[in-house]
C-alpha cells in the first residue's frame, strides 16, 4: 500500500504544484452547504449540516489561500508558465469561492448576528475587486499569451467571465439586507446589476462558440469532458441573480422612479429567469449526454471533476428561487431532486480527491509538466 505523498519527490512539491483550480473545491463545497440549508422541504438538522459545510469551506479557503500565496513567494518562476497556460483560467475560481462564503454568511449569520452584515459587506467588496481583475486580466492573457484554437475550445473558456455573474448575483442578494434609506443598498444593487449584466452579456457569445465547437468538432476529449457542465454555471447563476435583482428592485427602489417600477422590474426579471433556466436545462442534458458518450473509454479523474458541483449547485439555487417566488410545487420537486444529486456528486468527487491527496497524485500542475503535450492547448484542469 502506498504511503502518504509517496508519489511526490518532496513535500514541498505540494506548494510548487498547487494550482488555483483547488478553489473549485470551495465553490462546490460552499454551494452544496447553501442548498442543503435551503432545502425546499425542511427537515431537522438541515441548517446544521449546511453550517458544517460552511465551516469546512471557510477552513479550506484559508488553507488554499495560504498554499497559493506560498507558491507565489517560494516559487515565483512558476507564475509565468501559469499565465501562459489555460490553468490561468482557474484564477477566476478564487473570487467565486469567496462568494459562497459571503452568501452563506448572509443566509445564516446575518439573521442572528448584526456584525454578519458588515462582514458580508466587506467580503463582497473584496470579491468585487478580484472579479474586476479576473474579467479584464485573464481574457488579456488568453489573447496575448496563449494560443487557443476553435477546434480545441471548450466550456472552460467561460471561467474568466463567470465571476462577474456570481459576484453580481451576490451583490443583488446582499442589497436586500442593507438599509434602503441609506446609500449602500442602492449602490450595491447598481454595481451588482451592472456586473451581472456584464457577465451574462459576455457569457452568451462564449456559450455560442462552445455550441459551434460541439457541432463542428464533436464533444471535448475525456480529460476535459467534465467542462461540459460549465455552461450550466452562468445560466443557473444568471437565473438566481436575475430573480435576486428583481426582488431587490422591489424592496430597495420600489416606486422611487415611477409608479409600479419595482413590481414591473421584478416581473421582467422573472420572465428572463424562465428563459435562462430553460437554456441551462438544455446544457444540463447535453452535459450528461457528453459524459455518457465519453464513458465508453476511460475518463480519468482530475480536479476538473469538481466542475460538476458548482454548476449543478447554482442551477439548483436558481430553480429554488423560481419555486419560492412562484410558489410552484413542480419547481420545488425539481429542486429537491437536484439537491440530492448534488450531495451524491459532492461525496463521490470528495472521496476520490482525498484518496489522491493521500498519495500526492493530485499535486501535478499541468503548466509545469515537461515536455509539453500537444493537448496542452486544451483546458486541462489537473492531471490524474
Amino acid at each position: 500500500m502506498k504511503g502518504p505523498f509517496s508519489e511526490l519527490s518532496h513535500p514541498r512539491e505540494i506548494i510548487r504544484n498547487f494550482i488555483p483550480g483547488w478553489f473549485t473545491v470551495n465553490m462546490g463545497t460552499g454551494i452544496t452547504g447553501i442548498v442543503i440549508a435551503n432545502f425546499p422541504f425542511p427537515f431537522h438538522g438541515m441548517v446544521t449540516i449546511g453550517s458544517i459545510f460552511f465551516l469546512a469551506n471557510v477552513c479550506m479557503f484559508c488553507l488554499f489561500t495560504i498554499l497559493f500565496v506560498a507558491r507565489i513567494v517560494m516559487f515565483p518562476e512558476t507564475i509565468p508558465p501559469l499565465l501562459r497556460h489555460s490553468q490561468s483560467f482557474m484564477l477566476s475560481t478564487i473570487p467565486m469561492g469567496l462568494t459562497t462564503i459571503t452568501n452563506h454568511i448572509i443566509l445564516v449569520v446575518v439573521p442572528t448576528h448584526s456584525w454578519g452584515l458588515e462582514l458580508a459587506y466587506v467580503l463582497w467588496w473584496i470579491e468585487f475587486v478580484f472579479t474586476v481583475l479576473c474579467v479584464f486580466c485573464i481574457p488579456f492573457c488568453m489573447m496575448r499569451l496563449q494560443q487557443l484554437k476553435i477546434e480545441t475550445a471548450n466550456a472552460g473558456w467561460l471561467l474568466p467571465i463567470l465571476p462577474a455573474v456570481v459576484t453580481g448575483a451576490s451583490g443583488c442578494y446582499l442589497s436586500r439586507f442593507l438599509e434602503s434609506e441609506g446609500h449602500r443598498a442602492p449602490m450595491i444593487l447598481t454595481l451588482g446589476s451592472l456586473t451581472l449584466g456584464c457577465g451574462l452579456s459576455l457569457a452568451f457569445p462564449l456559450i455560442g462558440i462552445y455550441f459551434y465547437r460541439l457541432i463542428a468538432y464533436d464533444f471535448p476529449p475525456e480529460d476535459v469532458i467534465m467542462t461540459s457542465f460549465l455552461p450550466v454555471g452562468p445560466l443557473g447563476q444568471g437565473t438566481y441573480g436575475i430573480i435576486e435583482m428583481g426582488l431587490a428592485c422591489q424592496k430597495v427602489i420600489g416606486d422611487k422612479y415611477a409608479p409600479g417600477f419595482g413590481d414591473s422590474a421584478f416581473t421582467t426579471c422573472l420572465i428572463m429567469a424562465y428563459f435562462m433556466w430553460a437554456y441551462g436545462l438544455w446544457y444540463m442534458a447535453y452535459g450528461i449526454t457528453s459524459i455518457l458518450v465519453r464513458s465508453r473509454s476511460k475518463i480519468p479523474f482530475n480536479m476538473g471533476w469538481w466542475g460538476l458541483t458548482f454548476p449543478i449547485g447554482v442551477y439548483t439555487a436558481g430553480t429554488l428561487n423560481i419555486a419560492v417566488v412562484t410558489k410552484s410545487r413542480f419547481f420545488l420537486g425539481i429542486t429537491s431532486l437536484l439537491v440530492c444529486s448534488l450531495v451524491l456528486v459532492w461525496f463521490f468527487v470528495a472521496y476520490h480527491t482525498i484518496c489522491r491527496i493521500y498519495t500526492g497524485r493530485v499535486f501535478r500542475a499541468p503548466c509545469l509538466q515537461s515536455p509539453p503535450k500537444p493537448s496542452d492547448t486544451e483546458m486541462q484542469l489537473c492531471t490524474q
